[in-house]
């Protein structure tokens, strides 16, 4: 994995002033759109994709290969475990510096997880990814504090105890699971009566606060708009919701995933987030963004697209480019149709 001066992971580095005759796209999101490694090793082993094997590469290449004429640079922001208000941040605070003339968010997934196993009232700024590590180096008032400290500053700078700190976290993630690959695995379909008491109340909750997911979405949508710059939101797929044939490791991925998770987890994952999904395409039609949604891209495809439940080979990843090329090129006709209309009707109001 190869990160420039800027923080991206991208090999050549981002000009804050954009290059005259380029068109700037920026991929926002989690670990999908990074590129991660799957969770479930023991089951898929393969490394996490290269560079030349994330969404933004396929991307760019497809966008410089059919519109020769411009110079495009599709530009890798995401974050592993990422939530949407973090993207939004990270848009205020970085990305728009650098001029993009599109901004996609590939999001859905951590932010439904969070959700789901949130308490009672869900605020996903008091409960983003490593908020622990984040308070115990902010406030160093605690002897975990003291420890967390150098053990930072010898993550950032020392390979071998990055190293040994990943392969022991790994090792101790592997542990647990197999204690849990050991039992059954969840019935299918789940019904909400397969569900305890306590976690038939957490869905309600949960089901009852699935609005606060799209804040976020509108908030990006405001400040692009604000600026001028196009955007779209695309949800990300995710294998409890496919109807793909299973290729591979795919159906074992399914099966495994099945134990590690709760039920309240799949069980909201079933039925919230098609929810979710129609929900932001009315939501999107209402305000005037682009929506993707995602969840059906492999139907049909006979290749192994994941490696665990979110996670996707080098494939899965260039079909979302695929997708992603299309809406892309369709927003790109509607552009310059609305050009040609402004045109049109200023040549003749200058007429009149």
């Amino acid at each position: 994995m190869v990160h420039n001066a800027q923080g991206f992971r991208r090999a050549e580095n981002v000009e804050v002033v954009k290059p005259v005759n380029t068109v700037r796209i920026f991929l926002l999101g989690g670990s999908v759109t990074y590129g991660g490694e799957g969770l479930y090793p023991e089951i898929e082993s393969r490394a996490a994709p290269g560079n030349d094997e994330t969404i933004d590469y396929y991307l760019e290449r497809q966008l410089n290969r059919e519109f020769p004429s411009k110079r495009w640079q599709v530009i890798n922001a995401g974050v592993k475990g990422y939530l949407l208000n973090q993207d939004l941040a990270l848009l205020l605070s970085a990305v728009l510096r650098y001029q993009p003339d599109y901004v996609i968010s590939l999001d859905g997934v951590n932010d439904l997880s969070s959700l789901l196993r949130a308490p009672s009232l869900y605020d996903s700024y008091l409960q983003p990814e490593l908020i622990q590590d984040f308070n115990r180096l902010a406030n160093p008032s605690s002897l975990a504090s003291l420890r967390a400290m150098p053990a930072a500053w010898l993550r950032n700078n020392s390979v071998l105890f990055y190293s040994m700190q990943n392969w022991l976290s790994n090792w101790s993630r592997r542990r647990g699971r197999a204690v849990r690959s050991r039992g059954s695995a969840a019935p299918f379909p789940l019904q909400f009566s397969d569900l305890t008491a306590q976690d038939q109340e957490q869905y309600r909750n949960s089901a009852a606060q699935l609005e606060s997911v799209l804040r976020p979405v509108r908030f990006i949508h405001a400040v692009l708009a604000e600026e001028g710059i196009e955007g779209v939101f695309a949800l990300q797929p995710e294998i409890l919701l496919s109807h793909k044939p299973w290729i591979g490791n795919e159906q074992r991925l399914v099966d495994y995933h099945r134990k590690m998770e709760s039920r309240i987890f799949l069980y909201g994952f079933e039925t919230l987030y098609p929810e979710l999904g129609s929900r932001l395409r009315a939501d999107a039609r209402e305000r005037g963004y682009s929506f993707l949604d995602l969840t059906k891209v492999f139907d049909g495809q006979a290749i192994q697209s994941y490696t665990d439940y979110c996670h996707l080979t080098p494939i899965g990843n260039s079909l979302i480019a695929d997708r992603l090329f299309t809406e892309l090129k369709a927003n790109f006709q509607r552009s310059a149709e609305a050009t040609s209309t402004r045109a049109v009707r200023a040549t003749a109001e200058s007429g009149s």
